[in-house]
């Protein structure tokens, strides 16, 4: 197939415009026991270990999860012991061979977001702030992919940011001709909040490999996906590990749902 015409293709399938907005991942489930030596195999294989951080995010949504059913997905992220605060958003994707795509937008460092103090050291957001971010602290692409595939309706109805994800994630680099292959590994500890009340729901481990190119340009990253493929083949041949259909938010509401 001609590679624009593809382009086109998973950009109107993604239901965007600008294909640097588009990531191309694979995700494999990890049992706790293979965490350390596939750590070791990684820095065997990559260029370079680029750094191990730790990190959460608490999931906005609206009451009745429409975010979820829709199979997107929007966090706020809390870096560097909350001094870098920032908005993602990741659209519905697709899975073609085993590899995800979909859409990805970042609102860049939120310094106007004022984090509420609890007693359980939770950041609380009320309807007020998060309508706030919502409409007023958005890039306009990354606040017209959200309307576009959520609607306004569902917009004006995020209310609530209940599920909060631990990480820690040990990140490499993988340099392949004009793209970098990027596999991390991520330890994940999830908590429900409720009213005062702090559930545990599980706690999982992962493997994804995303391929990144100059520019985030698709084209690149499309001509050049055999690097992953391969990169990957090896890690699952020596760890066995299962394919992860689910993104982070959707897998940690099937262990409460």
């Amino acid at each position: 197939m001609n590679i624009q015409l593809q382009i086109k293709r998973i950009c109107d399938s993604l239901q965007i415009k600008d294909e640097r907005f588009i990531e191309i991942e694979r995700k494999r489930k990890l049992k706790f026991e293979d965490f350390k030596e596939l750590r070791n195999f990684l820095t065997e294989k990559s260029s370079s270990h680029e750094k191990t951080v730790s990190f959460f995010d608490q999931y906005l949504d609206t009451e009745d999860m429409a975010i979820a059913k829709k199979g997107a997905s929007l966090r706020i992220r809390y870096k560097q012991d909350g001094a870098k605060v920032y908005v993602q958003y990741k659209g519905p994707g697709f899975l073609q061979k085993g590899i995800l795509f979909r859409s990805e937008f970042n609102s860049g460092k939120l310094p106007e977001v004022v984090l509420k103090e609890s007693h359980n050291h939770f950041v609380r957001f009320d309807e007020k702030n998060i309508r706030s971010i919502m409409f007023n602290h958005l890039p306009e692409e990354m606040f017209g992919a959200m309307e576009k595939h959520l609607g306004h309706e569902i917009l004006s109805k995020i209310s609530t940011g209940n599920l909060i994800c631990f990480y820690k994630k040990e990140k490499f680099i993988v340099n392949r001709d004009n793209i970098m292959l990027e596999p991390s590994i991520d330890k994940i500890c999830t908590f429900y909040v409720r009213g005062e009340s702090i559930y545990p729901m599980a706690t999982f481990c992962e493997y994804e490999n995303e391929i990144k190119a100059e520019e985030n340009s698709l084209e690149e990253k499309l001509n050049n996906l055999h690097h992953l493929v391969k990169f990957d083949a090896a890690v699952v041949s020596k760890f066995r590990l299962k394919a992860e259909t689910k993104d982070k938010y959707h897998r940690c509401l099937s262990f409460f749902i």
